[in-house]
């Protein structure tokens, strides 16, 4: 089930999923910089985030979202690998979008790391379409009409 993050439950999870399945593809933790755990708690407290999990237990993915002005920004998506291929990405873009549309937003836009072409053919196939490539970032902008 697709729920609303409970920070005291989730956040460690979620935190381990960032490390694990969104770190490795990110050229801005390569240098070996890292990313604490504070950190992963502050993005999430000013998003809006969603989990994949069976009840109260722990997530086996995530959305963290948030909107500016029209616009649903997709900040991070993370899902487990023992639980890929099950549909709970599709799932969590799919409740990020109708949130989306709840505020008003009218497109939902994203970064998606160039080195994870997997990330790329997800969001192609769930309409999103390649906006510009940011040579600075070495990512992709990609941007669907959601409303």
């Amino acid at each position: 089930m697709i729920r609303k993050r409970m920070a005291a439950g989730d956040d460690r999870k979620i935190y381990r999923l960032v490390i694990e399945q969104l770190v490795p593809f990110s050229r801005q933790y390569q240098s070996g910089t890292s990313i604490t755990f504070s950190e992963i708690r502050k993005r999430l407290n000013h998003n809006k985030t969603f989990v994949a999990a069976q009840g109260n237990k722990e997530p086996y993915g995530f959305i963290s979202i948030l909107r500016k002005s029209d616009v649903l920004f997709v900040d991070m998506l993370a899902v487990d690998p023992r639980a890929q291929g099950r549909g709970w990405g599709k799932e969590l873009m799919k409740a990020a979008e109708a949130y989306g549309r709840s505020e008003r937003c009218r497109t939902a836009e994203l970064f998606v790391d160039d080195s994870n072409p997997k990330a790329i053919g997800f969001y192609l196939s769930k309409g999103y379409d390649l906006q510009e490539y940011l040579p600075e970032l070495s990512c992709y902008r990609m941007r669907k009409q959601i409303r």
